[in-house]
Formats: C-alpha cells, sequence, structure tokens
C-alpha cells in the first residue's frame, strides 16, 4: 500500500470531487492528512492524504464520487 494518497485517489472513497478535497484541506476544514503550500518559486500546492484517516471518516468503506 502507498503511504498516502492523492486527492483523486480519495475522491472515490469519500464521494468528493478531488477539486473540493484541496479546497477543504488548504483551509483547515477537513484533516485528511497534510496540505503543503507552494515553496518558493512555485504555485501548486501538495497533499498527502492518509487512508487511516479516510477510514476513520468512512468506517472503511467506499463510496463513488458523483453518486
Amino acid at each position: 500500500m502507498k503511504p498516502y494518497l492523492s486527492p483523486e485517489e480519495a475522491s472515490l472513497q469519500l464521494g468528493i470531487c478531488p477539486r473540493e478535497i484541496r479546497r477543504r484541506m488548504r483551509r483547515g476544514e477537513i484533516d485528511l492528512g497534510v496540505a503543503l503550500p507552494p515553496s518558493p518559486g512555485k504555485r501548486q500546492w501538495s497533499f498527502k492524504i492518509y487512508q487511516t484517516k479516510i477510514d476513520k471518516i468512512t468506517g472503511g468503506g467506499t463510496a463513488q464520487c458523483g453518486s
């Protein structure tokens, strides 16, 4: 298993679109892992989402995005 997930991978389990996951993590509204601000000279945030945090929210199940 990977040490962490991308917002795209997490969205399949949470039923929340990746863009919304990124927005909520940047604002501190949802704790799924770490939202790392851009390095100096960069514009893109990095996200490390931990499966254990998703499991606490979902109870270990999966959801389908858009359903």
